[in-house]
């Protein structure tokens, strides 16, 4: 992406970003609401063109999950729904099911195959849009605030599922939220502000401590990324809190 501006009614809602994402990693949008977050997603998708400058996705299919999954499921049955956009490929009925058991493969999902779609969780939706999209053969995910409407349990199930998703099966994984929590997994992070790139961090915790600095509003750390913080600050990296906070715990007595 290079130079893009998006206007709409005399607004400009994206103001000349410069982005370039490496194919198959883990790549972070946030932006507090109205910052320009949703409109970028439409522009990597194609759903929207630009008012000036260009977007090469060099050849890769690009798929999208939103913010209320419901959106894009079109069908009753889960493995009628995942089917509908292979069968507007024209594939053969053994193709089609073959995409389709290899994308719920892919989300843990084979036990939704023959749900009805109005039964499902938040979660299991989410679930089946990813599968939607992997059985379109995406090359490129975007993730437009997935876990908004999530209760804590879907939430990290899925982040657990996108994670997968990049690591296992090599999938480039644009994930754009307000939430820093949601971000753990991503190795680059862009902050959107009023259209433009406000800050680049190499993971998110350099994104916490930078963001509390310049009084970013609308972006949520959330207490584990915090503690997080705290813990880097003292030279304590481990990821599995409860071990850093032992870590933390002897280095307090071995000072006192």
């Amino acid at each position: 992406m290079t130079g893009v501006t998006v206007s709409f009614d005399d607004k400009t809602i994206i103001r000349g970003i410069d982005l370039e994402v490496p194919a198959g990693s883990y790549f972070g949008v946030v932006g507090s609401n109205g910052s320009g977050k949703t409109t970028l997603a439409y522009i990597i998708t194609g759903i929207l063109r630009p008012d000036e400058g260009s977007v090469d996705t060099h050849g890769l299919r690009v798929g999208m999950v939103l913010s209320n999954p419901a959106n894009q499921i079109v069908s009753l049955v889960v493995e009628e729904d995942i089917a509908f956009g292979p069968e507007n490929m024209g594939l053969s009925s053994k193709d089609i099911l073959a995409r389709i058991s290899s994308s719920l493969g892919a989300i843990h999902g084979e036990y939704l195959r023959r749900e009805l779609t109005s039964s499902l969780s938040g979660g299991e939706l989410a679930k089946v849009a990813f599968a939607g999209q992997l059985a379109l053969d995406a090359d490129v995910l975007v993730l437009d605030e997935g876990t908004v409407m999530l209760d804590p349990v879907s939430r990290a199930n899925l982040l657990m599922t996108v994670k997968e998703l990049n690591r296992a099966y090599g999938k480039t994984i644009i994930h754009i939220s307000h939430r820093l929590d949601d971000l753990e997994c991503a190795e680059t992070i862009v902050c959107i502000e009023n259209g433009k790139i406000a800050m680049r961090s190499n993971g998110v915790l350099g994104l916490v401590r930078d963001s509390s600095r310049l009084d970013i509003s609308g972006i949520e750390p959330g207490e584990r990324l915090i503690y997080r913080s705290l813990l880097a600050d003292m030279g304590i990296h481990d990821h599995d809190l409860k071990k850093a906070t032992g870590i933390l715990a002897l280095k307090i007595l071995m000072n006192v």
